[in-house]
């Protein structure tokens, strides 16, 4: 207790430091345990996989800056021809997980705006929460709030890129 008080009289600048470094192995050690999964596989079954997706991704995610096996789950549906595709992203919409709704939205926005329009309309009345990584940081955001991203076009240079992402 007498350390405690002593760090807290010197001005507070060893709390700081020691704060500090307490936010930093929380930060580092939430991101190294909250990584998905990586592939160098091309996936088997695009649609049932993503279905049951456990976040929503594009781009670079971890240490590594990998592709989540999700976003490479995602990127799977476009190999299929057209129609097959749109109808793949139906079933992932309407699979009531959040992070699936995800993708399916960013899909049709791609292959069939009218179609993106009705579920937009539908996402952002939505009350359900997506997980979502950017670099190593996991978040929860209401499915709105991705729509209204995904409408702002935050996403669209990820469409780009994703195709040129090998299987």
């Amino acid at each position: 207790m007498g350390q405690m008080l002593a760090v807290v009289q010197c001005g507070g600048s060893v709390m700081k430091a020691h704060l500090l470094a307490l936010l930093v192995s929380l930060v580092t050690g939430a991101c190294a345990q909250s990584v998905p999964t990586f592939s160098s596989s091309p996936p088997s079954t695009p649609l049932h996989s993503l279905a049951e997706a456990r976040i929503f991704a594009l781009g670079g995610v971890g240490f590594s800056g990998k592709h989540s096996e999700e976003e490479l789950r995602f990127k799977a549906i476009f190999a299929l021809d057209r129609d097959k595709a749109k109808q793949e992203l139906e079933r992932l919409y309407s699979s009531e997980n959040p992070q699936a709704m995800s993708y399916a939205l960013v899909g049709m926005r791609k292959l069939d705006r009218k179609r993106y329009a009705e579920l937009l309309a539908a996402a952002r009345a939505s009350n359900v929460t997506v997980t979502t990584m950017g670099g190593c940081i996991v978040d929860r955001e209401k499915l709105s709030a991705v729509a209204n991203d995904l409408d702002s076009g935050k996403y669209d240079g990820f469409l780009f890129w994703m195709e040129k992402l090998p299987l």
